[in-house]
């Protein structure tokens, strides 16, 4: 490249970059000054829109509070009832006091007079937060600002919403104004622009220090605030402009407040002067910046940069075989280009080595690239699953979980999710029927690939087909006496030793209960299945507290259970015993690892030898239908087993 043509493209590449920068430089200049004032006001509205979002935070959480008490069965009774719910009443005030920004939780009747008050207030006297247009409002109410309530002896607003059980009345939490002067202290924009929240009485200043009538902003505010409060304004604020101030204002979502950011206008001239200035200087410094490259740009690198791109394409492309020619390159890009066509040699053959490893192994290879968003499987892999991997990708419902039962994709969705969470590895073992109708186990190790940020790049997996060993367990598990998590008889025992049973007891009654436990599905969806296999232990064991002396128990499966009740006394009494597991059972299991109390119910249906049947399995098959009727009919209950439940639409016609 000669000196002239180095020249004028170093010309053009600074002129076509330093030009557009004067240009802007010039513009910005004469347009500035016309702008400063459309600035500050936008400043304000985003400032004031982020600014106050902590406060509408404030009034959200209180109104979901009090919408959610006015639905509790509790609260609602004590419009009639106070003193059997009174101690409730309490327990919830003193949760709600707890950070000491809340006064009092009251709960008033539809006029307004007070049924309970936390802070003692006599019943009977009017709550000063209703008023004889409330019952004319709708949803949860939050009220003008208090300063200096006598009540309270502290300045605080209410938050109110109507009871939507059978009680006629409201409920009310009572907030200490620092709920929102803690939001807004000290909150500034551009240094001097200040943030303050105000009713159509009251304004609340910037510093969190100052309440009172919201005349005391401005003569030139104050008779616009209702007309504010009133308005509809978009989130982002809307703007205003006065001989005092520059500013915007909105809406507090939720209540009938307005927040306002206000900017003095004696200031506007020094902030734009200032970001007038920084502005140039940068300007400035681009200027210079692109005239220094532009100069480096076209010594010995244009050409060589090009080169290797082009280089860099045709392999991106897919031909790995091309490499960067490093003839007439100076000695730096010389030895860039050779360090990357050793890593392009490497790569090739390591690809190669995975490509023949893959070939040659009986476990099934697989790869997702991030990047390129496509999926990589061995021969063996497309032979034996004979999976259509197009489009696919580890979580989008099209790989292995597409081939596998909801229990078996619920697992390796979760599976996956831990490993993207975790980007390390994970392992499982999932069963797929194959689109030729073969049922397989497969072992699945999976492995992410992160970069230096730790961000994904690839996962690498690896499945193994344990369809064998798999099978064989499933074998020796079947031939169990015992349910291994709830140590009952599994299936195949309780009908072995129940039919014995009834051999023995010719001529008196046996009794068989079949228990299931209602909405457990709920429970291990909203819990995991670690609480869920916890609550089958808990029901295991409450039941073999049941069987008496000669009674045993079994688990079907699931979440059902069967009881063998052969004690004369026992069957003599079984509506009292099948009371008395539903009771036991709802009060409760408290779990240690999430440390929350389930209350957990069941239904149960009875069948008697030799009344309803002589015969074993019959006699549970009437059980489990008299179960059916009661789960028709509201659940967590018993039901002695009639003929007629046997007609009943969708039972389970259990079979033995």
């Amino acid at each position: 490249m000669n000196i002239k043509v180095k020249t004028a493209l170093r010309a053009i590449l600074i002129g076509a970059t330093v030009l557009p920068l004067i240009v802007v430089a010039v513009v910005a200049a004469i347009q500035i000054f016309g702008f400063s004032q459309s600035m500050i006001n936008e400043e304000a509205a985003t400032s004031g829109s982020a600014l106050s979002s902590s406060v509408s935070n404030v009034v959200e959480i209180y109104s979901e509070t009090v919408k959610a008490f006015s639905g509790m069965d509790f609260v609602n009774r004590s419009i009639n009832d106070l003193n059997k719910v009174k101690s409730d009443l309490d327990t919830l005030s003193q949760a709600l006091k707890a950070d000491g920004k809340v006064h009092d939780l009251v709960v008033t009747d539809g006029a307004g007079g007070i049924i309970y008050s936390s802070k003692g207030i006599s019943v009977g006297n009017h709550f000063f937060a209703i008023d004889d247009n409330t019952a004319s409002k709708s949803g949860v109410i939050v009220s003008n600002f208090f300063p200096g309530e006598t009540t309270y002896g502290a300045n605080v607003f209410a938050v109110t919403a109507p009871l939507t059980g059978t009680g006629n009345g409201y409920v009310s939490i009572v907030a200490d104004i620092s709920s929102i002067t803690s939001c807004i202290a000290d909150k500034h924009f551009l240094e001097v622009g200040s943030l303050v929240i105000s009713d159509e009485i009251n304004a609340i200043n910037y510093n969190g220090e100052a309440i009172g009538a919201n005349s005391e902003l401005s003569a030139v505010l104050q008779p616009d605030i209702p007309s504010m409060i009133r308005s509809n304004v978009q989130d982002a604020g809307e703007k205003f402009t006065s001989s005092q101030y520059l500013g915007a204002y909105g809406k507090i979502k939720g209540a009938d407040w307005v927040w306002i950011s206000v900017y003095p206008a004696s200031s506007a001239s020094g902030s734009v002067m200032l970001v007038f200035i920084v502005g140039m200087a940068i300007i400035a410094a681009l200027i210079l910046i692109c005239v220094l490259i532009m100069v480096l740009a076209t010594q010995k690198v244009i050409d060589p940069m090009l080169g290797m791109l082009k280089t860099m394409k045709e392999i991106n492309s897919g031909n790995h075989t091309e490499r960067i020619d490093t003839a007439g390159m100076g000695k730096e890009f010389a030895g860039m280009s050779n360090v990357f066509n050793e890593m392009m040699d490497e790569s090739l053959m390591s690809e190669e080595l995975h490509k023949t490893i893959s070939d040659i192994s009986d476990n099934m290879l697989f790869e997702w690239d991030f990047s390129k968003e496509s999926m990589f499987v061995s021969e063996n892999f497309k032979t034996k699953i004979g999976l259509n991997i197009s489009g696919a990708t580890l979580n989008n419902g099209k790989f292995l979980d597409s081939l596998m039962d909801e229990d078996d994709s619920e697992k390796y969705k979760r599976d996956m999710n831990t490993l993207f969470k975790e980007k390390g590895d994970v392992g499982g073992e999932y069963k797929i029927k194959t689109p030729n109708g073969q049922e397989l186990w497969l072992a699945m190790r999976a492995r992410c690939v992160t970069d230096r940020l730790g961000e994904v790049l690839r996962v690498i997996g690896v499945l193994s087909d344990i369809t064998s060993e798999k099978n064989a367990t499933l074998k020796l598990a079947e031939r169990a006496s015992f349910d291994f998590l709830s140590q009952l008889y599994n299936r195949n025992t309780f009908e072995r030793e129940f039919a014995a049973e009834l051999e023995r007891n010719v001529g008196k009654k046996v009794a068989a209960l079949f228990i299931d436990v209602d909405d457990f599905k709920f429970i291990n969806d909203r819990y995991s299945h670690a609480v869920g296999d916890e609550v089958i232990k808990f029901v295991a064991d409450i039941i073999k507290g049941k069987t008496g002396e000669t009674g045993f128990a079994g688990r079907f499966g699931g979440d059902e259970f069967v009881l063998c009740i052969s004690d004369p006394d026992l069957v003599e009494n079984v509506e009292v015993l099948s009371m008395d597991i539903i009771d036991d059972l709802y009060a409760g299991y408290t779990s240690p690892s999430i440390n929350t109390t389930l209350n957990i119910k069941a239904s149960i249906g009875i069948a008697i030898y030799p009344d309803h049947s002589t015969d074993g399995k019959e006699l549970v098959g009437c059980a489990d239908a008299a179960m059916y009727f009661v789960k028709k009919n509201g659940k967590a209950n018993y039901h002695i087993f009639v003929p007629e439940d046997n007609q009943l639409e969708g039972n389970h016609s259990y079979s033995m």
